[in-house]
């Protein structure tokens, strides 16, 4: 009877190991890692960088270099190891009876490997350093982007016109200017083309005023639009040109900024403890009060926020945007965008996550 039992428990012992070998040398890590990793880095990455800018807009605030590190290439490794024993004896006296052994072992094993490069030298001056360029910014407002975020944040000034800086208030004209322009190109008054003169020269970006019956409004807007700029008041085209003083009456001049100058404009926007100001640490936070309002604020606590779109910690505050501050998020979404615009080269395409088991 013992050698009939001992020979079932060897089976069902024979059938465990078989069971536990096929699991083993089946179960694939691959497709289990893409969603969450795919996810989880992507998601890592994209907080780093908020963090990175608000901390280097905080920094400038204090009078801190900006320092970027981009993540360059994300290596991930996983290895599972195991192992299954088992063992039967038989025993055909009375006194023992027949005796079985299983047993099991693994390992699991996670190895990241994260490059990161620091910004310099060519690339520095190419991304933050070098001016958005005035046909580029154009573009991006004719295709539907927010024509006063963009300006404002972008240009400082066109034909003389100057928006507000960390030391000035905008001239009341240049904001007018900014919703008139809005409205000029809803209604399709106004539009951008390429324009080759002469060949071999490269193309100018015109500003044309379109041949249609306009209303009124679009009339006393163009009028607007064409003496507020010293513009040719029957002129119909107009010449995109970088700079600050017009050559022309056919030309708008426009003075753009690079993405520092950008940051140091917002970095004086910041709202910093009073104690900062008053011991030297930096100066009093420019409060823009032309038409608009503000486009970025920055609240500071010595708790942690509770409700923060992105929050960095310097000088034992925190300084946060508010999650429920929609105006300053789409302000800092569109900085990390035009920040990406401006990446040139091969790092301009992110960085490469490699994942294998």
């Amino acid at each position: 009877m013992s050698v009939s039992k001992g020979i079932q428990r060897l089976k069902n012992s024979l059938a465990i190991v078989t069971l536990s070998s096929l699991l083993v040398s089946c179960a694939s890590l691959g497709p289990q890692t893409i969603e969450r990793d795919r996810m989880d880095y992507g998601m890592s990455v994209r907080n780093s960088v908020k963090e990175q800018l608000l901390a280097n807009i905080v920094g400038l605030r204090y009078m801190e270099a900006p320092v970027f590190v981009d993540v360059s290439s994300v290596i991930n490794q996983y290895s599972l190891s195991g192992n299954v024993q088992a063992g039967v004896g038989f025993n055909n006296s009375f006194a023992s009876g027949d005796t079985g052994t299983i047993g099991a072992g693994g390992r699991w094993e996670d190895r990241p490997t994260i490059t990161y490069t620091p910004i310099s030298g060519k690339k520095f001056s190419e991304s933050l350093l070098t001016p958005v360029p005035p046909e580029a910014l154009f573009a991006l407002v004719q295709s539907g982007w927010p024509s006063e975020l963009m300006f404002r944040l972008t240009v400082a000034a066109m034909n003389g016109v100057e928006d507000a800086n960390a030391g000035r208030q905008a001239d009341p004209a240049y904001r007018e200017l900014l919703t008139v322009w809005s409205r000029l190109r809803d209604s399709r008054a106004i539009g951008l083309r390429r324009s080759n003169e002469k060949a071999g020269a490269p193309p100018k970006i015109v500003v044309y005023v379109n041949e249609i019956d306009h209303d009124e409004q679009a009339q006393a807007d163009l009028e607007f639009l064409r003496s507020t700029l010293h513009l040719d008041p029957i002129g119909n085209e107009y010449t995109l040109a970088y700079g600050l003083v017009q050559g022309e009456s056919s030309e708008i001049a426009v003075l753009t900024q690079s993405i520092l100058d950008i940051m140091v404009d917002l970095a004086w926007q910041v709202n910093v403890p009073s104690e900062h100001v008053a011991s030297g640490r930096t100066r009093a936070t420019f409060v823009d009060t032309g038409l608009g309002g503000s486009l970025f604020q920055v609240q500071y606590s010595e708790e942690p926020p509770e409700d923060a779109y992105v929050a960095v910690r310097n000088r034992g505050y925190w300084f946060y945007i508010d999650d429920r501050d929609m105006v300053s998020k789409r302000t800092f979404g569109v900085l990390q965008i035009l920040l990406s615009l401006t990446d040139a080269g091969e790092s301009a395409r992110g960085p490469v996550v490699s994942i294998g088991g």
